[in-house]
């Protein structure tokens, strides 16, 4: 018997699978693990994909395959295209290599696009359980079996790591469920092979070995490692109470857990970024709001500008706002005489950083963006900018009169002047 396409488990397009998918930035790796769990939430990827060209193209096709609904034989065709116009020498058959990008891209953005919808209030408060489906797959694994018809509340630590897909080519499934249909469903399988199971099973961890990092973490037997999170937790995260909004806007970077490794050390930087000259005069130091929005929206051309910088087969693209630049200015008279050289730090950065942090409350993975410059404002004065973004938007400028941002030279980096 032939095994079922991606087309034939997966659902019609919907929004929320595309919105997922489209909010993802893209991110040259060599390997598959040079990322890890939730970190695929808010980069997309493909092994040996290194330039932003070739990543692009691809994002297009996988793009088309999630807001059309294409086939994998469609894909194919598109995949084919791609690579004779970018000269990609990729690894693997090409029947492997379609089949891997196209699936699992499309199984997880319906994974998290699911999740969104089932944690509606309104949803949950009627349908608050979740049900394992069995595979739909010709030849299921083995090790999910133990899985099916678990029924547990959709908060229970169990989906936390064994929402599927739980590996590659995984095509089991959950289903929202109310009480009656847990009574119905306990009854209908009593007999059958894969009874409910209204507890979850005992934890059974293995150990997997990162060749290239030595990190030694556990996972979940029967899940294939980096695949043991739940796709949809790590893009939208799970509903907050007011209490934890509240305790969020107060302590902030201190909710965030850091997922990222590297800093300036790792990638063999010289801890002190050489000065650049400026092409901008300093400007007014302003006290109000109202006086430093139509200041900067001078500087910006505009309410909001798109900026966007291009080199080493990366690109970054950051929306800025000038009224939400101002107001999440704290020292807006220390700070407002330098924002004439945040076209600089955008259009020209010395450094691109990259990293992720999981909120520790929400379980929600953030990828922010960092571009790092120093700049000689005169003879003896120098002043670091860091511009941090997420999802393409400003979130926070930080200006700094010394040398010296080792905090915001962390993660991965992305782009580096060849003099530093």
């Amino acid at each position: 018997m032939a095994q079922q396409s991606a087309a034939q488990y997966l659902s019609l397009p919907f929004d929320e699978a595309r919105d997922f998918f489209r909010q993802k930035v893209n991110m040259p790796t060599e390997a598959w693990d040079d990322l890890w769990q939730g970190m695929h939430s808010r980069a997309f990827v493909v092994a040996g994909a290194m330039k932003d060209g070739l990543l692009t193209d691809l994002r297009g096709a996988v793009d088309k395959a999630i807001s059309e609904g294409t086939t994998l034989a469609e894909f194919r065709k598109d995949f084919d295209g791609l690579v004779e116009k970018n000269g990609w020498s990729y690894n693997g058959s090409r029947k492997w290599r379609t089949e891997t990008i196209y699936d699992t891209n499309l199984s997880v953005a319906y994974a998290t696009g699911h999740y969104k919808q089932r944690n509606n209030p309104a949803i949950l408060k009627v349908r608050p359980y979740l049900r394992y489906l069995p595979s739909s797959s010709a030849h299921p694994r083995a090790s999910h079996r133990q899985w099916y018809n678990i029924i547990l509340r959709h908060d229970d630590p169990f989906w936390s790591s064994h929402t599927p897909p739980n590996g590659w080519g995984c095509k089991c499934g959950v289903q929202t469920a109310s009480a009656r249909d847990v009574a119905r469903l306990e009854a209908e399988n009593e007999e059958s092979l894969y009874p409910v199971q209204k507890t979850a099973p005992p934890e059974n961890l293995t150990e997997y070995v990162n060749k290239k990092t030595g990190r030694v973490l556990q996972v979940p037997a029967g899940i294939d490692p980096g695949w043991d999170y739940n796709p949809g937790r790590a893009a939208w995260g799970e509903k907050q109470s007011q209490q934890a909004v509240e305790s969020w806007a107060a302590s902030g970077d201190k909710k965030w857990k850091n997922m990222s490794s590297g800093n300036w050390q790792t990638h063999k930087l010289a801890e002190m970024l050489k000065p650049q000259p400026t092409k901008a005069a300093l400007g007014e130091a302003y006290t109000e709001t109202a006086h430093a929005v139509p200041g900067v929206e001078k500087i910006l051309g505009g309410e909001e500008q798109i900026f966007s910088f291009a080199a080493q087969g990366i690109r970054s693209d950051v929306l800025v706002n000038a009224k939400s630049l101002v107001e999440s200015i704290d020292d807006l008279p220390g700070v407002s005489p330098y924002l004439p050289l945040l076209r600089e730090v955008l259009e020209d950065p010395q450094e691109i950083w990259v990293s992720f942090a999981e909120h520790l409350e929400s379980g929600k993975v953030s990828l922010r963006q960092r571009l790092v410059k120093s700049v000689q404002v005169a003879d003896d004065d120098v002043v670091e900018m860091v511009v941090q973004a997420e999802g393409g938007l400003l979130q926070s400028l930080t200006v700094t009169l010394a040398q010296g941002s080792v905090k915001a030279r962390m993660g991965r980096l992305l782009y580096s002047k060849a003099e530093i």
